[in-house]
């Protein structure tokens, strides 16, 4: 249970906004130097994350980057996911030692022989692997989703699903075009 609340605490640390509004420096910069050029000042808090800032943070902890985009909810969702994940990681690495235990007491006492292994300690050690294939999914998976989505992050368009008279459903999308 303590590893459940450490794990939302540091949820929720980790994808609430950076600064608070009255925290801004709102003091005007006409110009300031970036790399090697001048260009107009623009408030950290307004700057886009760059797609590799967004996948390396989704990859030390799913759903940062997307918390950073100012998609908190998805990476709400990426961070429960791989959360959910490594816990069956560790909960089926308890039964996979439960098994090794069992299979022991059954070589033992003769039930098997010495290189015999057990059906249930096959199966646990397929569970855990399935588990840990799953996790490194989700972490790649979310890494993506970010990266992606700072790609994303500029272009405006609008998708809606909007109800039809007779039935079904008409999808819309809006792109702007031009100044």
């Amino acid at each position: 249970m303590n590893r459940i609340l450490l794990a939302l605490a540091l949820a929720v640390v980790c994808l609430a906004p950076r600064t608070a509004a009255a925290q801004n420096d709102s003091t005007p910069r006409p110009f300031e130097v970036r790399g090697d050029t001048l260009m107009p000042s623009v408030p950290d808090s307004l700057l886009p994350i760059s797609p590799r800032s967004a996948f390396l943070r989704s990859l030390v902890l799913p759903g940062w980057g997307q918390s950073e985009l100012g998609a908190p909810g998805r990476g709400g969702v990426y961070f429960m996911l791989e959360a959910g994940s490594l816990w069956m990681v560790l909960k089926t690495n308890q039964k996979l030692g439960e098994a090794r235990r069992l299979e022991t007491i059954a070589r033992e006492t003769g039930e098997i022989g010495p290189t015999t292994k057990l059906p249930l300690v096959r199966d646990r050690e397929n569970q855990r692997e399935d588990w840990i294939t799953l996790s490194i999914f989700w972490l790649f998976f979310s890494g993506a989703d970010a990266f992606v989505a700072a790609h994303l992050q500029d272009f405006d368009v609008h998708v809606n699903a909007v109800p039809r008279p007779g039935g079904g459903t008409e999808l819309r999308a809006t792109v702007p075009v031009g100044p």
